[in-house]
């Protein structure tokens, strides 16, 4: 089942439009067309051994209120980001020999596709619902040039909420060969949005290598050995113990913000791998992460502050959440031996991540 409201209206007058996903497990998925962002996800709450008490779903996202807190949050809390997820390197890189500049928006490097990524524009939607599952699509034009990047792009993201999460699919085409990377940077926490610290819950990343980075999150070009590391993350563990290393590797990003390289991946995948899990104690949740993308960045908010204000006037911190971002590998167009992120023109992009969710 879908509903929607009004949201909000930009400053420029577009009006912005949230939709309802829900499904027969308690589900709940709201989405904004600004941004494709996932503004709140409901689920069931914990049984309460009180009888005859009746507790309100859980929030699991982190999110915002009102437009105008959007419009000024910082962090792409819940968005979908692109053209290029995460960093490109002084913002340049070469493709066919041409080489091509972008927007450079964070410490001389390009993030998450410059100024006025995609999370920051209104996408056309289109509601698609069954009895099985509900679908948002979503369509966006990047003309050529935008943010640096060549060729027009169109694009289609599809959210689907079936009985056990949330599958998101990735379309797209360009006009002349190009560079590709999406991600959803929504920021979990599986005890609620609202709940405090993470480092109590437990996370598995299924990968065998991930990639350093410098002091400005710039992959070294190592594909570094997990092992005897705080980045094995193979088996769960308890977050708190790797957080609090003294790898030099956390210390530089004040926590996870790395990218791990997916031992599922293979080329061309048509049909998503598990690849890392997440678990809260308490509350006896679990998310399962499935892709068919070659990289995953966990990153801990490490950098987010209590502005603007979150949901229900939450003062959001540091390593309140995560994010699982699955993606190309960071800095992949200045890598030649990173799984590449070109898309040539007039061949689809496709992609498929999964958020499972399960209750024990």
């Amino acid at each position: 089942m879908i509903k929607h409201r009004l949201f909000g209206t930009l400053p420029d007058g577009q009006k912005v439009t949230e939709y309802s996903l829900r499904n027969n497990a308690g589900m709940q998925v709201d989405i904004l067309d600004l941004g494709g962002i996932i503004r709140r996800w409901l689920v069931p709450a914990v049984d309460t051994p009180l009888a005859g008490e009746s507790q309100a779903p859980v929030d699991i996202v982190l999110g915002f209120d009102t437009l105008e807190d959007y419009i000024a949050d910082q962090a792409y809390v819940g968005a979908l980001v692109g053209r290029y997820a995460n960093r490109i390197a002084k913002g340049h890189f070469s493709l066919n020999d041409v080489n091509y500049q972008l927007d450079v928006n964070q410490g001389g490097n390009s993030l998450h596709g410059g100024f006025d990524g995609f999370n920051r524009r209104v996408w056309q939607a289109q509601t698609l619902d069954n009895d099985a599952e509900a679908s948002l699509m979503l369509t966006l034009v990047s003309e050529d040039g935008d943010q640096g990047f060549p060729g027009r792009l169109e694009i289609n993201v599809t959210y689907t909420l079936g009985e056990t999460g949330l599958k998101i699919t990735y379309r797209a085409k360009a006009s002349q060969d190009t560079v590709f990377n999406p991600t959803q940077h929504s920021y979990f926490n599986l005890a609620g949005h609202n709940s405090g610290s993470i480092e109590d819950h437990q996370v598995q990343i299924l990968a065998s290598h991930y990639t350093p980075t410098d002091e400005h999150a710039i992959p070294t070009g190592e594909l570094a050995d997990v092992n005897n590391t705080p980045f094995d993350l193979r088996e769960m563990t308890t977050l708190k113990s790797p957080l609090l290393s003294s790898h030099e590797q956390i210390k530089l990003g004040n926590g996870f913000d790395h990218n791990w390289c997916l031992d599922a991946y293979q080329a061309k995948m048509n049909a998503p791998e598990l690849v890392a899990k997440a678990f809260e104690p308490k509350s006896g949740r679990t998310m399962s992460v499935l892709t068919t993308m070659p990289g995953m960045q966990l990153y801990t908010a490490n950098y987010v502050g209590p502005e603007p204000i979150g949901k229900g006037a939450t003062e959001y911190q540091g390593k309140q959440a995560y994010c699982f971002e699955t993606q190309f590998y960071p800095d992949s167009p200045n890598q030649s031996h990173f799984p590449s992120a070109s898309l040539k023109a007039k061949e689809e992009h496709y992609s498929v991540t999964e958020y499972r969710l399960s209750f024990s």
